[in-house]
């Protein structure tokens, strides 16, 4: 067995042993370092891309001492596939450095995360371009591709392919870096933006090269936007609060004219009263305010405000505000109801049998003595 492994060893020269034993280890060692570079989402996705890389290379060397001895494309290749591994690795290290560097840090209780800004997103996407630029030439050099002609040539197909694809790519990445310049939107924020038929409150989870990722606080789901598109939406940042009090919120109902204003402000107070003394998830330092935004054709529109600091839980605040006021109104024998749609409630109710037999007798009356008078 001894003679047998040993033979076998002395087939390859100790250069593609090195290389043999460096794609096993980095092979293994593709998790953890992955990992410490940057654990986001796209984890799996680099440890595997790495992996292959290592298993072509392995593969290429293999084949090339003992299927295919002294084939010069094959040793190419495999040339080329350790530059477009360094090239990979490389630049997830240099942007990890750059991140480190120029990155806005976040820290919980549970660990340090930092997060991309418009300097180390500008310097990671020069970094990448520079080094992809980099190992291109270098394989055209390493497959043959010597003369400056050659190797002009093949850049220049990329670079066609680019132009014609950049209606594709480029203006997501200009809205990113734009958005991340602003500083209007950053990680962990918590954001209102008008898309489709209503309006969704999101908060920020990943501002990538080409799109937003946003945790929906209302359906509690991811959503991905183009950062292109985000831009078109009018981004509110809720997080950002316009003075120390905190978020101004609102709710608006219809109330019936017979109610004063007093009845309806002490029904208001009674209500966040007992909303400080049960949940306490406003700022009760602060009274609310109980306004008239509308006086309608057949209600008084009603707008009560207050400050709230935790806006995570806005839509679940709304909800429980809403539920208390509801019980107090009940309590306070005022109605919630818009009277409009009381009325249009009771017009579109069928009448009954006996109208029904009254008004075709009176028909059939008003029939018979038109026949008499002809």
């Amino acid at each position: 067995m001894t003679e047998i492994l040993s033979s076998f060893i002395d087939n390859f020269d100790q250069l593609n042993l090195f290389i043999i034993g460096a794609s096993l280890l980095l092979f293994l060692a593709a998790r953890p370092i992955c990992r410490w570079l940057s654990n986001d989402d796209s984890l799996s996705i680099r440890i595997s891309m790495m992996r292959v890389l290592n298993s072509l290379i392995i593969l290429g060397v293999l084949a090339d001492e003992l299927l295919l001895r002294d084939d010069t494309l094959l040793s190419k290749l495999t040339y080329s596939l350790i530059v477009i591994y360094f090239a990979v690795v490389g630049t997830q290290f240099i942007n990890f450095l750059i991140r480190q560097r120029f990155g806005k840090v976040h820290k919980s209780k549970s660990k340090r995360q930092v997060s991309d800004t418009y300097s180390s997103r500008g310097l990671s996407l020069f970094v990448a371009a520079v080094v992809t630029v980099v190992a291109i030439v270098s394989c055209l050099r390493i497959l043959g591709l010597n003369s400056l002609l050659e190797a002009g040539g093949a850049v220049g197909i990329i670079g066609i392919f680019l132009a014609m694809t950049q209606a594709s790519w480029a203006p997501d990445i200009i809205s990113g870096l734009i958005i991340l310049n602003s500083r209007m939107a950053e990680e962990g924020d918590v954001v209102q933006f008008n898309m489709g038929n209503g309006n969704i409150v999101a908060s920020i989870f990943k501002t990538k090269v080409f799109h937003t990722e946003f945790l929906d606080l209302s359906n509690n789901h991811r959503l991905m936007v183009r950062n292109a598109k985000l831009r078109d939406h009018g981004l509110q940042n809720l997080s950002r609060f316009a003075s120390a009090k905190g978020l101004r919120e609102r709710l608006i109902f219809n109330i019936d004219y017979a109610h004063s204003q007093q009845e309806v402000t002490d029904m208001m107070n009674r209500a966040f009263a007992e909303i400080d003394k049960s949940e306490g998830l406003r700022e009760h330092q602060f009274e609310p305010e109980v306004m008239v935004l509308d006086t309608g054709d057949y209600a008084v529109k009603w707008a009560v405000y207050y400050y709230i600091k935790d806006v995570r839980k806005l839509l679940r605040i709304k909800q429980i505000f809403r539920s208390y006021i509801l019980a107090e109104s009940v309590r306070s024998n005022i109605s919630l109801a818009t009277p409009n749609l009381q009325i249009n409630e009771v017009q579109v109710k069928e009448p009954r049998l006996s109208e029904q037999v009254t008004q075709n007798k009176t028909g059939n009356i008003a029939g018979n003595e038109t026949e008499n008078i002809a």
